[in-house]
């Protein structure tokens, strides 16, 4: 089976930093750029679902576009969020309208049909299945250990839900992954303790319903040290519409 992944080394004097699954938050996203004080030496890897659910796909993928094309280090992993829509893409147009309409993602189709634009639909597959570094692996959902070959196992690197660790297939590195979301405090044991699973998405999307959840995270695993930020998505909305009257 043929896919795309990645093995990637550090940058000698940058970092490698990991961020949750930012599904279309793109105020939250530019605040938490702004805390980890991105550089050119760092590589920023994408955990995967950078839209849907979220007011602003468009400016996320749109940042990560302008990451790349200013020289920055950027790996986006595939959620099963963007391989919905490249699965949907294969369909007919009633179909496709209905995917862009329910994740909010019209304005990355041309107007004039339901083709995606040519930029769009080049991130959206060159995202990767999953990445293997030196110290790590990073995918979206989890790898099944279970099955009989799980570096093949493409559904559930997007799908699972409960993953287990299996120190000897990981060869003794954490698997870095989100899809689920994990209350922050349980994030925060887990990087502090080095455990080989490490879950790094705290349900941005879900803003300030519960003080548990609704931070966009980002493990600096060079450092072992998380940033977040908690979602300001209509915080930020309210100030711009109120700038405007």
């Amino acid at each position: 089976m043929t896919f795309k992944k990645a093995y990637i080394e550090p940058i000698i004097g940058g970092r490698q930093l990991l961020i949750g699954d930012i599904h279309g938050c793109y105020f939250t996203f530019i605040r938490l750029l702004e805390k980890i004080d991105l550089q050119i030496n760092d590589q920023l890897i994408i955990i995967g679902d950078v839209l849907n659910k979220g007011p602003n796909a468009k400016g996320v993928i749109d940042k990560l576009i302008e990451l790349r094309e200013s020289g920055h280090t950027v790996f986006v992993i595939r959620g099963n969020n963007e391989s919905l829509v490249l699965k949907v893409l294969k369909k007919n147009e009633y179909r496709i309208e209905r995917l862009a309409v329910r994740f909010g993602i019209i304005d990355l189709f041309k107007s004039d049909k339901w083709e995606l634009k040519k930029k769009y639909r080049s991130f959206l597959k060159d995202t990767l299945y999953y990445i293997e570094s030196p110290g790590f692996f990073a995918v979206h959902a989890g790898f099944d250990f279970s099955s009989y070959d799980p570096f093949n196992d493409t559904f559930q690197m997007l799908w699972m839900r409960n993953f287990t660790e299996n120190a000897e297939l990981q060869k003794n590195k954490p698997v870095i992954f989100g899809h689920r979301i994990y209350p922050y405090s349980k994030i925060k044991k887990s990087v502090r303790k080095e455990k080989l699973s490490l879950p790094i998405d705290n349900g941005c999307v879900l803003g300030n319903e519960d003080k548990k959840f609704g931070r966009l995270v980002c493990l600096d695993f060079t450092n072992n040290i998380l940033f977040k930020q908690r979602n300001i998505e209509d915080v930020v909305s309210e100030e711009i519409e109120s700038s405007s009257e």
